[in-house]
């Protein structure tokens, strides 16, 4: 059983950051020292100092498409780990294969690979599940999805979804504007899926509605769903009402306005949001040509957008620019290691996003300015520049 011992680090715990040392033995934290620990009595096979470098829980990204000229809807393993292994040096050690609107048969077809893949010791991130993004949407806000596939929710569908492997499909965003999908939302709660409200025209009512029927989470909240006014509340009017709905938000500076961000927390409290990169397979790369499923992509000046008609079609984020985005913003370093890891590891039952003896020792090393140095994945060293 292998010790490796992080010394001389800045510990960033849930409310505090402490001085310390940070012990890990075969995938979990054994202990955690303060500055003023004796380690005489500790024997470890590694002692590494990372000379007053942040120590914290690596990031989880819960909605990501792509990365390094790969996407999930490849469906191939090999996509799968060129993702995961760009993701790790982003300081992600956790994440969700996020699919697109798509056909019944290759969406089943991805799902078979990621499942061979899941929870798999890998070159990088661990993947821990699905998070399939439609083909329940609304077409009038289909943002980058194929709206040729769009229809309503289907349980016999559904049920064929989810019996291609128990426990892989974590997240299913669907929009409540029908009554189908309204059904199908109570049917993937009782199996134990979150679901979560997107792509969506569905009026503030039907909202509630689906939040009393168990939705729990917001796909990339402001974006493709119905804006907040004073006469109609819509889908963002429910996110900022519903104390059961974890938002996610997309805080690349284009998406989202940062004040309007800066709305969303506050509403909300730091420990309702979760930072998602909805990064596609430009991620990574230079700027050009394209693709996102089977629709065309221009890369430009930062933005990834449709050719057909200039709409945002996912992103090129990585999660350390989002963090250093939440730090930018003036949240403490505390808060915004809430809202890329320990809020999305509650919201998922997760063993990580939390420094604490016990959990599984999924972690980044970041420096002073918030680059990351190195991502640990389940107690290995998968990602290092020191």
């Amino acid at each position: 059983m292998q010790k490796i011992l992080l010394k001389n680090v800045k510990l960033v715990l849930e409310n505090k950051l402490i001085n310390g040392s940070i012990l890990i033995s075969e995938n979990k934290i054994e202990k955690i020292f303060t500055d003023k620990s004796d380690l005489s009595e500790f024997t470890f096979d590694e002692v590494i100092n990372l000379e007053e470098k942040y120590l914290g829980p690596a990031f989880i990204d819960v909605h990501t498409h792509g990365a390094d000229g790969a996407d999930v809807m490849d469906s191939s393993e090999e996509a799968l780990r060129k993702i995961s292994k760009y993701l790790v040096q982003e300081g992600t050690a956790n994440f969700l294969a996020t699919t697109l609107t798509s056909s019944k048969e290759i969406l089943k077809d991805v799902l078979k690979v990621v499942a061979n893949l899941q929870d798999k010791d890998i070159e990088g991130a661990n993947i821990f599940g699905v998070h399939m993004e439609g083909p329940y949407f609304s077409a009038v806000y289909k943002g980058a999805q194929n709206d040729k596939y769009m229809k309503p929710a289907e349980i016999k569908e559904l049920e064929e979804y989810l019996l291609v492997k128990e426990g892989l499909i974590k997240l299913f965003s669907i929009s409540p504007h029908n009554q189908e999908n309204l059904n199908a939302i109570k049917f993937l709660v009782d199996k134990g899926v979150v679901a979560s409200v997107g792509h969506s025209e569905a009026s503030y009512e039907n909202v509630m509605k689906a939040v009393d029927l168990g939705l729990s989470h917001a796909t990339h909240t402001y974006n493709g769903m119905k804006g907040f006014t004073h006469r109609e509340p819509g889908v963002v009017g429910a996110v900022f009402n519903s104390d059961n709905i974890m938002a996610e938000i997309l805080f690349d500076k284009i998406h989202v306005h940062p004040e309007a961000v800066r709305t969303l927390i506050k509403i909300k409290g730091v420990d309702k949001v979760v930072c998602v990169t909805d990064s596609m397979s430009a991620t990574g790369l230079v700027e050009g040509k394209y693709k996102l499923g089977e629709l065309d992509v221009n890369v430009k000046d930062g933005q990834a957008r449709l050719v057909s008609n200039n709409a945002l079609a996912g992103s090129v984020l990585r999660m350390d620019i989002a963090f250093k985005n939440l730090i930018e913003l003036g949240y403490s370093i505390t808060d915004a290691f809430k809202m890329t890891s320990t809020n999305a590891a509650k919201e998922f039952k997760l063993n990580t996003g939390i420094l604490k003896e016990g959990k599984e020792a999924d972690l980044v090393v970041l420096d002073k300015d918030y680059k990351v140095c190195m991502t640990i994945v389940k107690g290995k060293i998968k990602f290092s520049n020191l």
